[in-house]
């Protein structure tokens, strides 16, 4: 299976994806308007098209990795962000899975990236035991109130 950045003909598809994992990053407050997505990722593939990468299964795109590069403002060290990590319902828990985010590792080490961030939400075990699988850490937690259910 091919995996190769991400070209202009495969928005539309990578816009339900970004849609996908809105919902399972945000809930009720997902974004969820394709126009949005899709606009967001023409924007970026003029400029991070190295990092957008697609993973191809029998001719359609069945996964999609999007790793921006960074440099820490105070260390000038070089590291990634992992902006977003997407597998369609039938290849979950599959060895593409590991295809994929192993082809992002790959390009971080490229990009000489001395560290790699991903943010998960919370109830997102899967997503979790991949980074723990690969080694990744929890070093930040996120503490959020709604102001309306503290009124309650």
């Amino acid at each position: 299976m091919p995996i190769r950045e991400m070209q202009q003909h495969d928005i539309a598809t990578i816009a339900r994806f970004e849609t996908d994992i809105s919902v399972i990053s945000f809930g009720e407050e997902a974004v969820t308007d394709l126009g949005f997505h899709a606009k967001k990722l023409e924007k970026a593939l003029r400029y991070e098209q190295q990092g957008m990468i697609v993973l191809e299964v029998d001719g359609n795109i069945a996964g999609w990795m999007w790793i921006t590069p960074r440099e820490n403002f105070v260390t000038k060290q070089t590291y990634a962000n992992f902006k977003s990590f997407y597998i369609e319902e039938p290849y979950r828990g599959s060895a593409y899975v590991d295809e994929l985010f192993e082809a992002g590792m790959t390009y971080c080490e490229r990009e000489g990236a001395t560290q790699i961030l991903g943010k998960v939400h919370v109830s997102n075990l899967p997503m979790r035991l991949l980074y723990k699988k690969y080694g990744f850490k929890p070093t930040h937690i996120t503490m959020e109130l709604s102001t309306s259910d503290a009124n309650d």
